[in-house]
């Protein structure tokens, strides 16, 4: 007999069933597969607490390092913890040990490297400056198979055109009579030789990739600010547009690139600002879950799903009216094709992973009177577990309805069918199964609303790319180049100082909406973009 409590069928069925839909749904929207605009306005991106949570999302973000992966295999999660000694705790999607041992001893090489400056070095520019150089090789090199995706995007040739995506635009800018056209033409320029580089570079040789690379976000860096961040944002904004531009790849792949050099500049602030975490520490990892097996003996199509779902007027009245041409669309064809065993793979996504296993080891130690686990300055930045890219709708909806009020980053809305919640053994208690039953309860009203809304409104608003277009500042400057300022700016600010914790308020599910608990609002022009969300496929995994 096995050890887990499996959902009861009927639960499973009125999960999966509406996920399935609405993932069809998403297939069949696609001409709503927009690029939306990135958020760019708010100032709270100067607190500590959002600076720290940015922090955690930059370690998640150098350690996801393969792009296009079935089930986002290596899409991260990263909190850190506090029981006397510090531990930075690391969990992927689907890596087995073997490479969780690789990430571990990488990450720790990482912090490591930080903990050995001292605080005079740290505050000497001179020193910092080839420190971030140092570590900005180690994460290109690791991160070698996404950041070559990234360059090859700029250098992809989109179909019925004749020049690559980074030559269109050169092109297209300099034609531009505006001033900052040719500005904007001669910065993408400049980005042509270390590119070229990159790509030679022999596969056998990451240090000669690394110091290539380098030299192109240093370029991307360079130029960001003054010439190419408004005028990108400007080629690809508008209400209506489709992300099929050159302009989309190019400002998608150049604000990656960057998001890497900001990372570093993070972890340099972090360094500054809380150097106690950078020393007498361990980087511990845990397994990835494994995949369902075979599939839930759900209804193969979108009218008897709908009647499961409790035939709300509605929809049903939605439904019909564009029956038709949903099923022109091959709409029950998609359903009956996501739930074949080849495709049916549901596997418990890093950061939903990670908050079980902190919540177990919590308990663990309560029940044995160990010194109790907190995360980091829990007083002072409360419950907070970064990732490598913003939630999916299912992590999302999960987090809001989890009553520990764990925090994380914010949704980018897009839904990944391959998801499932944490196990839970019959050692766990029938407390925890209930536990478990109650939060996919909510899951299931939350999916069968949007699927609602997607059949009402006749649209799936589908981000492009599960990672924003433009690289995040998440510090207190108000550009790129005032992030070196930021540990002087917040020195000021006491760790010791503790602040009443609150629950985060409830968070409507509509689509465009804000999550409260979102890793940064930045407050700067160059912000925006700070996270992978670039996974196209179905799994979250590009």
């Amino acid at each position: 007999m096995s050890e887990y409590v499996e959902l009861p069928p009927s639960t499973r069925k009125r999960f999966f069933e509406p996920v399935v839909l609405l993932d069809s749904l998403r297939s069949v929207y696609v001409k709503d597969n927009r690029t939306s605009e990135p958020d760019l306005e708010s100032d709270t991106g100067k607190s500590p607490k959002q600076t720290y949570y940015c922090f955690l999302n930059k370690l998640s973000q150098i350690c996801d390092s393969e792009p296009k992966q079935p089930l986002g295999k290596t899409v991260s999660a990263v909190v850190i913890l506090d029981s006397g000694t510090i531990e930075y705790r690391l969990a992927s999607n689907q890596r087995d040990r073997r490479e969780l041992d690789t990430v571990r001893e990488y990450l720790t090489d990482i912090i490591d490297v930080f903990g050995r400056a001292s605080d005079e070095e740290m505050n000497d520019r001179s020193f910092t400056a080839h420190l971030l150089s140092d570590v900005l090789r180690k994460v290109l090199a690791f991160n070698r198979f996404r950041i070559e995706d990234y360059i090859d995007a700029l250098c992809d040739v989109k179909p019925n055109r004749e020049r690559d995506n980074l030559t269109f635009c050169i092109e297209s800018a300099a034609s531009d009579e505006a001033v900052e056209g040719e500005a904007a033409a001669n910065a993408l320029r400049s980005l042509l030789p270390h590119i070229q580089a990159a790509r030679r570079a022999p596969r056998g040789s990451n240090d000669a990739f690394s110091s290539h690379a380098e030299k192109l976000l240093k370029a991307i860096h360079a130029h960001y600010e003054f010439s190419l961040g408004e005028y990108m944002k400007k080629k690809t904004r508008g209400d209506n547009r489709i992300g099929d531009s050159p302009w989309d790849d190019v400002r998608h792949a150049v604000g990656r690139l960057l998001s890497y050099y900001i990372a570093i500049k993070v972890l340099i602030s972090a360094r500054k600002l809380w150097p106690r975490i950078f020393v007498d520490f361990e980087v511990t990892y845990i397994p990835s879950s494994q995949p369902l097996g075979q599939p839930p003996d759900i209804r193969r199509n979108a009218r008897g799903i709908l009647n499961r779902m409790g035939r709300n007027k509605s929809t049903i009245e939605a439904y019909q009216r564009h029956a038709k041409s949903l099923q022109a669309l091959g709409l029950d064809d998609r359903i009956k094709d996501r739930v074949s065993p080849a495709r049916f793979r549901p596997i418990v996504h890093a950061e939903v992973n990670l908050l079980d296993s902190v919540l177990r080891g919590q308990e663990l130690a309560e029940r044995e009177g160990e010194d109790p686990i907190r995360f980091f300055n829990e007083a002072e930045f409360g419950r907070y577990i970064g990732s490598s890219k913003p939630t999916c709708l299912l992590c999302h909806f999960y987090f809001r309805h989890h009553p520990s009020l764990v925090r994380c980053r914010e949704t980018h809305y897009n839904l990944y069918p391959n998801w499932r919640a944490p196990d839970v053994s019959k050692a766990d208690g029938e407390e925890a199964e209930r536990q478990r039953l109650e939060i996919v309860e909510d899951l299931i009203k939350d999916v069968r609303r949007e699927a609602g809304r997607a059949i009402e409104q006749h649209s799936y608003p589908r981000r492009r790319h599960d990672s924003w277009d433009t690289p995040t500042n998440p510090l207190p400057g108000s550009t790129v180049r005032a992030v070196d300022d930021v540990a002087s700016m917040l020195s000021h600010v006491s760790l010791d100082a503790a602040s009443t914790r609150r629950a985060p308020p409830d968070v409507s599910s509509t689509w465009g909406e804000s999550d409260s608990s979102r890793e940064v609002t930045p407050g700067s022009p160059m912000s925006g973009a700070d996270d992978d969300v670039e996974d196209g496929d179905e799994d979250g995994g590009v």
